[in-house]
């Protein structure tokens, strides 16, 4: 395919945000990672593992139950995640371990985006938890603009 031809080869044709989760979300292969983002953030049930990818997905994207459970059961059997007294799944040592740092620039990227879209929900929501980092914010903003 040329470049043109394949929509997931170049990520950042100038489209919103919201594009570029309608081209991710729900695509095969992709609810696994993200359940396991999710699960990076904390503690969660299952309602609020779909509850936070539909918000990743600002609306777009809501995974069903089917889609879920089956998953979080071979996750447990795998021993990635764990449901813990409480109901809710969390990740285990072994993961945590094996997961180690991010090395792939995408990777890298795609987070960055995930954050980026966080901090500007926070900042319209006139967080005080934005206010405290604000600070820090504006010097990481400086120092990606600066890279190019």
């Amino acid at each position: 395919m040329h470049g043109s031809e394949n929509k997931f080869e170049n990520r950042n044709h100038g489209w919103g945000h919201a594009e570029h989760w309608r081209m991710n979300f729900g695509q095969r292969g992709w609810i696994r990672p993200t359940v396991l983002r999710v699960l990076e953030s904390g503690q969660k049930n299952g309602i609020e593992i779909m509850d936070s990818i539909q918000e990743m997905s600002r609306g777009w994207w809501r995974p069903s139950p089917g889609s879920i459970y089956p998953l979080l059961e071979q996750l447990t059997s795998e021993g990635i995640i764990k449901k813990n007294a409480t109901g809710k799944y969390e990740l285990t040592k072994t993961y945590k371990k094996e997961s180690g740092p991010i090395n792939d620039t995408e990777d890298i990227i795609t987070k960055m985006e995930g954050s980026a879209s966080y901090l500007e929900e926070l900042a319209q929501s006139n967080s005080k938890e934005f206010v405290e980092y604000k600070e820090r914010i504006k010097k990481m903003a400086k120092r990606l603009s600066d890279l190019g």
